[in-house]
């Protein structure tokens, strides 16, 4: 049965890093996998806007479930207010999977991804704060994320010290063990 995945995480956890490797792993007849961030980020970004991205995502799995198709998309959920978008009656079962990574790794991570001038311009339009202040509360925001989902006994994957390859690798046995009594928001 058709289902999307949602693949959490904060900034610099590899979201978008396994997108490559989870191709090569996840038939592309059976599996839609996509960047949530495709269409763009708004400047400032914000909860609306990620609202609306998130209602998106919901309708192209529910398109692809018509033709048989999952969906996975690479991109941050807080399962708390994914549950205030996610309608059981309207979606087709969902998942979320967080990708985790150390505060130490997510700094050095999100320090080299923005080390040009024009990355940094990029992060503090879409983000609307400086890089020093993003980075600071990504790092302090991963730990209680990690909380949600450990709480929620939902699936986590420890990225610090992996390659992408091995991080997609586990989420699509990640994603090949989940069953129907696993379904988010039952």
């Amino acid at each position: 049965m058709p289902q999307i995945y949602f693949i959490s995480g904060v900034s610099g956890v590899g979201k978008t890093s396994t997108i490559i490797h989870l191709k090569k792993l996840l038939p592309a007849d059976q599996y839609d996998i996509r960047d949530f961030d495709e269409q763009g980020v708004p400047t400032g970004g914000g909860p609306q806007w990620h609202d609306g991205e998130t209602l998106h995502w919901l309708d192209v799995a529910n398109e692809n479930a018509k033709n048989n198709r999952s969906t996975v998309v690479c991109g941050f959920q807080n399962p708390k207010r994914f549950r205030e978008l996610y309608k059981k009656e309207e979606h087709i079962p969902a998942h979320l999977i967080l990708l985790h990574a150390s505060g130490d790794t997510l700094r050095e991570r999100l320090l080299n991804r923005h080390a040009t001038p024009e990355s940094i311009r990029e992060i503090n339009r879409a983000s609307g704060v400086t890089l020093d202040k993003f980075i600071k509360d990504i790092v302090s925001f991963a730990p209680e994320l990690l909380s949600i989902f450990q709480k929620e006994n939902l699936p986590i994957v420890e990225t610090s010290t992996k390659k992408p390859e091995e991080v997609a690798r586990e989420i699509s046995e990640a994603i090949l063990k989940i069953n129907s009594r696993d379904v988010f928001c039952e």
